[in-house]
């Protein structure tokens, strides 16, 4: 897949992602092969808010850092039965990229894009880099599915250390 221009910060500029022309037979069957969503995302589902929110260290901190967050009641997917349907209106949506191996992680946000560009037309997906100080931080990369592809049903090599070639 040809490497296409990848939203760095506000920025423009060359895909950081792996070339999949340069795998073996083993691994590009590996990209096509459908990933299994878990049951609850299946069909249609609400969601159900839970309990406050809390921190397990520094709550008063981390209510000053996160005032608009922190407190939000927690949510949960409970399957509803209905048909069903598209979401109104798109979503940005970030994911915490640690920067180190985590089986299956690749798959988790390759599960999570296909479900918003499936479900939510139109949303966008970042990447957070260096773990939760990349939130704080502002370093992000926007997760395309040129830059996403390469990466699925593939091992540990982290999203993080293609993308420090962007920054």
């Amino acid at each position: 897949m040809a490497a296409n221009s990848v939203l760095a910060n506000g920025g423009k500029g060359r895909s950081p992602g792996r070339l999949a022309a340069v795998y073996s037979e083993v691994q590009t069957s590996r990209l096509n092969h459908p990933l299994p969503l878990p049951s609850v995302v299946r069909g249609p589902f609400k969601i159900v808010d839970g309990p406050p929110s809390s921190a397990a260290g520094n709550p008063d901190e981390i209510e000053k850092l996160f005032p608009n967050l922190f407190g939000q009641p927690s949510a949960a997917l409970v399957p509803t039965g209905a048909a069903p349907s598209e979401m109104t209106g798109s979503l940005k949506v970030g994911v915490v990229l640690s920067g180190g191996q985590a089986p299956g992680g690749h798959n988790v946000i390759s599960g999570i894009f296909d479900y918003l560009e499936d479900r939510a037309k139109g949303s966008t997906l970042y990447g957070f880099k260096g773990g939760p100080a990349g939130i704080m931080k502002c370093k992000y990369v926007e997760l395309t599915r040129e830059f996403i592809y390469p990466y699925r049903n593939q091992l540990c090599e982290t999203f993080e250390a293609k993308e420090e070639e962007v920054v």
